[in-house]
């Protein structure tokens, strides 16, 4: 893509979000209802709408997808190598932008200005064929007028000078030639979010910024990704992270812990394994979408996610290899099963016992099972006594024992066993 497209491609896209912001400050953008980037620049999107929270750390896209009305993949301006290591081969790029089109499954959007990808020819075809917009968020001037956010940024920029541009200058010529442009943007924006908004962290960033550039640098990561982008998101509620940036997270004050951990990264690359045979790809991805309901792949994720924050509320703590065996011990929970197993034993008994002793006084046993949900014709049937278990036995457990019991019970025949 040459240098003038995406010269005119990036002043459309800053008209398209100067108009946003009057709308904003005129109070003519219902926060409630209006969306940017809006609904008719994606194609087929479908709620509910997640983001991809960063890419650093999620390599297994496809595992994510099944599980949410559409994922909006916010792409930055880096070099090919990243791109194949962290999504796919350029080669496939055309089946993704089909299965784009198709499915709606997955969207895509910049996550720079467009004139950060000149050069970058691998993005061609994305935005040939699917004319992606800037993934905007709330724009500074919601937070403070022109001159506070100028003070804001002559601050930042005045610390910047002594050590800290000099780290990210290092740190980019191991990375890509256009990280430095890009991260001190996303850096200073953060930055003055932060500062502008009364967070506390900011005072902190400056000192980190002299003293320890590196760590300022992590932090103003984490604050962007967990603080600044859910706050400004003017697109999706739901953020999609790895456990890696949940355990960076943790490494802030308690105060901007989030309040509910989710981890659909790791829950959806273990569900792809259970529910399908095929590879963690783009044909296991649409295999789980053709054999299972988006709703109950949505509720499953969920309840397997309570299980865990349930069972282990320190999960941040846990290595790989235990959360992995948290996460089987919860899919492979057998309460229930053994109370139904326990219970068809004693309520033969129970109701046989219970129901001579109401017939002693009332000569009316059939009319005592037939109020408890029982065949007068067929008092002990295994299939009536197995529901009567399996209903007593669900009352009795947690919710998401319950669900996810339900859920395998619903797709049994479909369920790969491994």
């Amino acid at each position: 893509m040459d240098r003038e497209y995406l010269e005119d491609y990036e002043q459309r896209e800053f008209t398209k979000i100067d108009e946003l912001e009057r709308r904003i400050l005129e109070g003519n953008f219902d926060f409630e209802y209006d969306s940017f980037p809006p609904n008719d620049r994606f194609k087929k999107i479908k709620k509910p709408i997640a983001v991809v929270g960063t890419l650093d750390d999620i390599n297994d896209l496809w595992a994510l997808i099944p599980f949410s009305g559409s994922l909006v993949l916010p792409l930055p301006a880096r070099e090919k190598t990243y791109f194949e290591q962290t999504l796919f081969q350029i080669s496939e790029l055309p089946k993704v932008i089909d299965f784009i089109k198709e499915t709606g499954r997955l969207q895509i959007a910049l996550a720079d200005p467009p004139t950060a990808y000149i050069g970058l020819n691998h993005f061609d075809p994305l935005f040939k064929e699917l004319n992606p917009p800037c993934y905007e968020i709330m724009p500074l001037s919601c937070f403070g007028n022109e001159n506070e956010i100028d003070e804001a940024y002559i601050h930042f920029s005045t610390l910047a000078e002594i050590c800290y541009f000099d780290y990210i200058r290092d740190l980019s010529r191991r990375v890509d030639s256009r990280f430095f442009d890009n991260t001190i943007r996303k850096n200073e924006g953060t930055y003055t979010v932060l500062k502008l908004a009364g967070y506390q962290i900011a005072e902190e960033i400056e000192n980190l910024m002299i003293d320890n550039p590196g760590r300022s640098a992590l932090t103003l990561h984490i604050c962007r990704a967990l603080i600044v982008e859910p706050l400004c998101d003017l697109r999706s509620s739901i953020r999609d992270y790895s456990l890696r940036e949940i355990r960076l997270f943790h490494s802030l004050p308690q105060i901007y812990h989030p309040k509910e951990l989710r981890f659909p990264c790791e829950i959806g690359k273990f569900l792809l394994r259970k529910l399908t045979y095929a590879a963690q790809d783009m044909r296991a991805c649409h295999n789980l979408m053709d054999d299972y309901a988006t709703y109950d792949l949505q509720k499953i994720q969920e309840f397997l996610n309570e299980g865990i924050v349930t069972n282990h509320p320190d999960i941040v703590n846990e290595s790989a290899e235990e959360f992995s065996e948290i996460l089987d011990n919860v899919w492979n929970d057998a309460t229930i099963p053994r109370r139904i197993k326990n219970l068809r034993r004693g309520i033969p008994m129970s109701i046989a016992a219970i129901g001579t002793a109401v017939s002693a006084f009332t000569g009316d046993l059939e009319g005592f099972l037939a109020g408890l949900g029982l065949s007068v014709g067929a008092k002990f049937l295994d299939a009536e006594i197995e529901g009567l278990s399996e209903r007593i036995a669900k009352w009795l457990t947690r919710s998401y024992q319950a669900n996810v019991y339900d859920f395998k019970k619903k797709y049994k025949h479909r369920i790969v066993s491994k």
